[in-house]
């Protein structure tokens, strides 16, 4: 396989409307058209052919991260344009390649289908916003239309510590800085670190991986500044217990201080497939700082976020329940569906609150 196959390859995934391709050392390529994976008529993948695209799409600090951490994000931009999100990881028969599309223009809030809360977190003034989310789910177009907002109608000071970037924000409003791991800034920590130096009032940081970046994120927020971060987990109550685990046993209990003091809001999202038209809407989670969740924050007692979640829902939070229900109510997913990812069962299908459908996103 050559740059050019390849390049034939993502045309035809682009005219597909797939949402990736995926390139498995000894597999036929294959693309995923809404949750379903379809071989392609081409030859199986050797592990050369791999390593040949991956010659001058690597630099030395991608390998190190993929030697180091067994996966890699990088760019891959076609001959066309269009711009693929490459992820290179390392499995048993060798290294493969997963390439997502990336859209021209950043996505708008409006369209996502998210909570309208969510828009309410660019009136912050400093603290920490995490968004969640696991692969797949959203989370990446999620800042992107934060960023978009932020950039068109604040005359805010804005950096974004991204790897890779994805989507490129033309000059608004706001003074932008677009950063990229590894091109422009040695790692998260060090792009943080920098962006307060430069007197940032908003920094935005794809995502949270390791000790150094969490410590830097929460100097930032304590600092003044509003800070939006993505983190992997698929729960609110997940992201609140897996941020700590990232310093040693000895510090956790400082961390989760400084998490009372500087958290805003958590939000984690799920993409569901749409009831009757193509295309996947989120179900979000919503938790707002306040009085209750920091004491819980604070004494680890993650486990009861969910209760505290049901009992404010009137601050603006949601639970998976809520989630689901609005969008039964509104008919975008199907009762099976909600099934799959409801807590109690009984309360999504006997309580659903009324509401007007967003149009669901070709995710």
């Amino acid at each position: 396989m050559d740059t050019k196959e390849l390049e034939r390859m993502l045309a035809a995934m682009t005219r597909a409307g797939a949402s990736s391709l995926h390139l498995l050392p000894g597999h036929s390529p294959c693309v995923r058209v809404q949750r379903r994976f379809v071989k392609s008529e081409h030859p199986v993948v050797e592990p050369e052919a791999i390593d040949e695209l991956l010659r001058d799409l690597l630099f030395e600090d991608h390998r190190a991260r993929l030697r180091r951490d067994g996966q890699v994000d990088v760019l891959y931009v076609a001959r066309s344009g269009q711009r693929f999100r490459t992820t290179v990881l390392q499995q048993e028969a060798g290294l493969a390649m997963l390439l997502r599309p990336i859209p021209d223009v950043p996505p708008q809030l409006e369209e996502l289908g998210l909570p309208q809360q969510i828009a309410s977190f660019l009136q912050l003034q400093s603290g920490l916003v995490l968004i969640a989310g696991s692969f797949g789910s959203g989370k990446s177009s999620t800042l992107a239309a934060l960023i978009d907002r932020f950039n068109k109608e604040t005359t805010h000071h804005l950096v974004t510590i991204e790897e890779p970037i994805e989507y490129l924000h033309p000059q608004g409003l706001a003074l932008l800085h677009q950063r990229e791991v590894g091109a422009h800034v040695r790692d998260c920590a060090v792009g943080v670190r920098q962006a307060m130096r430069l007197g940032a009032e908003v920094v935005f940081v794809s995502e949270i991986q390791d000790q150094a970046t969490l410590e830097a994120v929460l100097d930032a927020a304590e600092s003044g500044c509003l800070v939006f971060a993505g983190f992997d987990a698929s729960s609110v109550v997940g992201a609140c217990m897996d941020l700590p685990t990232l310093v040693p046993p000895e510090q956790r209990e400082r961390v989760c201080a400084r998490l009372a003091t500087t958290l805003r809001a958590v939000t984690a999202q799920t993409l569901l497939p749409c009831a009757h038209q193509q295309g996947r809407v989120p179900m979000v989670e919503v938790l707002i700082a306040n009085a209750a969740t920091r004491v819980a924050i604070r004494a680890g007692a993650f486990g009861e976020l969910p209760t505290i979640m049901h009992r404010c829902r009137g601050l603006g939070m949601q639970t998976v329940d809520a989630a689901l229900r609005s969008l039964l109510a509104r008919h975008v997913i199907t009762p099976e569906e909600a099934m799959q990812h409801a807590v109690h069962r009984d309360h999504v299908l006997t309580r659903s609150p009324s509401g007007v459908s967003a149009p669901p996103r070709n995710y």
